[in-house]
Parts: C-alpha cells; structure tokens; sequence
C-alpha cells in the first residue's frame, strides 16, 4: 500500500501540530531563557513570535499549493530540482535528529525530579512509547492526537495556574523591563534556543497529503495551531518569570509546583510533562515518518518503506525512533547536552525557512507571494548573521544529501 489516509480536518489537524510544537518550548525553555537573558526573557519570546509569523505565511502558501508526505523537502524539489530535494531532506532530518531528542529529555528532566536514573533513560523510555503508539492505525492515531491536544491545554492551565499561585505580586512589576531599557544584547543572546519553540510547522508541513482538504483545512490548522501556541508560551513565560525556578532551569513548572503544593504538587506536574512530552513525539514522529516514508517512496534510502493495511508507515516510525535514541545514547555520554541540541536544531529550521521562502520566490504566483518570499530571506538572512554563523552542520548535512544524490543517478536511481 503506497497511499496515506486522508484522515485529518482543520480541527484534527490543529491537534496535531500542537502535539508536534508544544514540547521543550512549553517545559524548559522558559526556564533556560530565564537562566539566559534574565529579566528580558519575556522580550526574547515577543521577539521570536514576531519573525515566526511570516514564516508561518509562508508555509501555509506552499502547503496549500504543493500538499506532499515530502513537505519543505517537496517544496524545494518542485522549485529546484532533485538535488535540492536531497540536500534539504538531509537538513531537516538534521534538525529533528537533534530536536526531538531534545524535546524526549525535556521529559525526561522532569521524570528525573521523582524518579532515580539518568534524565536521558527516561527520554528513550518516551521515544519508545511514542513510536509504539504508531502501531495502531493512522486513524486512531489521529483521534489519540487531538484527545492529548485537549488534555494538554489542561494541563498548560495547571501549570500556569500554579505559577500564578506561586509568583510575588509585589515584586512582579519589577521584573519585566520597559522597552526603553531593553538591551537588546540579551532579548537576542536565547534567540535561537527560544526560537527552536516556535518551529514544528515545518514538521507539520509532512502531513498536508493527509489533509482531506489541503487548500482549506491546512491553513485553518496551522493559524488555530500558532495562535492558541502564542498564548500558550506567553503565559507560560510570563509565570516563569515571575516564579523563577532557582537551580531547576531544565524543569521549572515541577520546582514551582514543588515550592507551592510539596512533594505531591510536584509529582502531579512530572505526570503531566511526560503526558506532555509523549503526545508531543508521538505527533512528531508522525509528522517526520511521513517524510521519510516519502524519501524512501522516491527512491533515495537503500529499501522503500510501505504503509501497512492500516495506513502507518511502520518501518519508518521504527527508523526514526532509532536515530532518536542514538543522539540520546550522545548525551547520556556527555557528548551533546539539551542547549546545544536545541541551539543547532533552530539554527537548521531557520534555513530551512529560507529555503521554503526560495522556493515560493521562484514558484510565486503573483506579486504579493514573491514580496513575502523575499523579505522572509532578508529576515532569515539578518537572523543568521546576527546570531553568527555557524553553519558547519547544515552544510556538511547538505552536501551528503547532494553527494548521495549523485552516488543515486550513478547507479541509475533517477536524475534532475
């Protein structure tokens, strides 16, 4: 079976894209950001939601376009040509194989605070059931996604309703500059950790072949998905920051809950990070097997991973999975930690924009399409050299992507 289930609408679809980004954003970087830029943290988030926004127009254009399991991988193969499509498939699995790992340990920093072992054990005991849940039917796979979607803006008014418990209302005001007083040195020094909260469209971008409608179920998820994350992360920010977790930076809502309910309090908090977390990779692998499911269906991995009857591309769940728990196995050895992780996997989303805004500048159906495209390159463009450049990763991705594309129309696998 080659075809996917056309089983998502606007609402199911909305579900699963904040299964897919609501995750580290939501349970630690509030508290990194904090630990970072201090007082300015909330101004970091204002800022990377402001340049998320035509980032996000620009993916509901294409994906609107050009619906493909392929997502930015087919946009700049419609675009460019066969090698782009593999030199940006590589790129964008770079950026999850590093993200959503970081996303598992998010939880499992969290479990760690009421469980002994190492925060990276339990991270791999979430990937596993997160990849398990893939083996029932893409239909009940999406029902399951938008029911934890419910369950987690629950748990997201908990978390937020016991920060507010906690905060001291006297001192609030003074921990919030005005934006005179900004120094914009370190509203930028967490950008691109921060910013790593606010990708995960990108990844959805994988699931437009699903849509029953793609032209108009796609977009009306992806609005719902960014306005109701908006929300979410500023609130959650905000308690953050009036609450500041001191020494628990990767788990704040669980030393908050800790400080205001005991020890029960804080149990209640780690159950529902992990419930958290577990939706949030359970989507994502949804998401990101799909593009493998399609980079194998065109022919550029060693085998052609199938849909079973039911619709789930197994084989590839079961690959991804295990790409996930080979950088967990990195950090359990101390090679990576979870700020590098999210720094180096934001750092390939933003370029990954770019290349969707390339993309759209040379497929542009009118001038409006092509006056987006290029201000979103300039943004991302000003973004990378702001931040520095450090591009070795996507690169090195990149040009293995190109050079297996070549070693591919050797051996007669096809060509631009």
């Amino acid at each position: 079976m080659n075809e996917l289930n056309k089983s998502l609408s606007a609402t199911r679809g909305a579900g699963l894209m904040l299964n897919i980004v609501i995750g580290a954003g939501l349970l630690t970087l509030p508290g990194l950001a904090v630990e970072t830029a201090g007082s300015h943290a909330i101004w970091a988030w204002a800022a990377c939601a402001l340049v998320a926004a035509p980032l996000l127009a620009v993916f509901i254009v294409m994906g609107r376009r050009f619906p493909n399991a392929g997502g930015i991988a087919h946009f700049a193969r419609a675009a460019f040509g066969d090698k782009a499509y593999a030199a940006t498939s590589l790129v964008f699995l770079g950026a999850v194989a590093l993200g959503l790992p970081a996303i598992a340990l998010a939880g499992g920093h969290y479990i760690a605070e009421i469980l002994p072992g190492d925060p990276a054990f339990h991270a791999a005991v979430l990937v596993v059931a997160g990849a398990a849940a893939h083996l029932a039917s893409a239909e009940t796979a999406a029902r399951v996604s938008t029911a934890a979607a419910s369950g987690i803006v629950v748990a997201l008014l908990a978390f937020i309703a016991t920060g507010f418990a906690a905060a001291d209302w006297n001192t609030a005001g003074d921990k919030f500059p005005a934006p005179a007083e900004l120094d914009f040195r370190l509203v930028f020094a967490p950008f691109m950790m921060i910013f790593f909260s606010f990708t995960g469209w990108e990844v959805a971008a994988n699931t437009t072949e699903e849509f029953r409608n793609p032209a108009k179920d796609f977009p009306r998820a992806m609005l719902m998905s960014f306005g109701g994350v908006c929300a979410i992360y500023f609130a959650t920010a905000f308690v953050v920051q009036v609450a500041p977790p001191a020494d628990a930076y990767e788990a704040p809502f669980a030393a908050i809950a800790g400080a205001v309910f005991g020890a029960a309090g804080k149990a209640a908090v780690v159950v529902l990070a992990a419930a958290i977390v577990f939706a949030n990779l359970a989507g994502a692998l949804w998401a990101v097997s799909r593009m493998v499911y399609a980079f194998g269906r065109e022919g550029y991995l060693p085998f052609r991973p199938r849909a079973n009857r039911r619709g789930s591309p197994v084989s590839s769940v079961v690959l991804v999975a295990a790409v996930l728990l080979g950088v967990l196995a990195l950090d359990w050895l101390g090679v990576l930690d979870i700020r590098r992780m999210l720094t180096l996997a934001g750092q390939n989303f933003l370029l990954l924009y770019g290349v969707t805004a390339l993309a759209l500048l040379r497929l542009r159906g009118g001038m409006m399409e092509a006056a987006l495209s290029v201000f979103v390159v300039l943004l991302v463009v000003l973004l990378l050299v702001l931040e520095g450049l450090h591009l070795w990763y996507p690169l090195l991705l990149g040009m293995f992507g190109v050079l297996w594309f070549w070693f591919r129309s050797r051996r007669g696998g096809g060509g631009d």
